[in-house]
């Protein structure tokens, strides 16, 4: 399963991408355009990466390009703001399974 199906069958989710202001540059613009990401997700930026460091996701020892940079996170709340899932990933090449987020949004309906 995608985990664009799991999002599409909960027609109500929002999704909110924080990213760091070093994380926001024309790639970005480019790959948010293209897969037309705009239209489902809405994108923030921490310029200062104060909300990151508040999380507690900042990574501790990046290379120069990734200061400011989160481990990859996701965070689930439900209607009333509280965090029902939390996912923190220190290594970007493995993304949280599709299934992990289906259980999760199945338990918020």
């Amino acid at each position: 399963m995608e985990l664009r199906e799991a999002f599409d069958a909960t027609p109500d989710l929002r999704i909110v991408w924080v990213m760091s202001g070093a994380q926001i540059n024309e790639r970005t613009r480019v790959f948010i355009d293209e897969l037309g990401l705009a239209q489902r997700i809405l994108f923030l930026s921490d310029p200062k990466s104060r909300l990151i460091t508040e999380l507690g996701i900042l990574k501790e020892a990046p290379e120069s390009i990734e200061i400011g940079v989160p481990h990859p996170t996701t965070l689930v709340l439900d209607r009333t703001g509280t965090i029902q899932f939390v996912d923190v990933r220190e290594n970007y090449h493995f993304w949280l399974d599709p299934k992990a987020m289906s259980k999760v949004l199945a338990r918020l309906e």
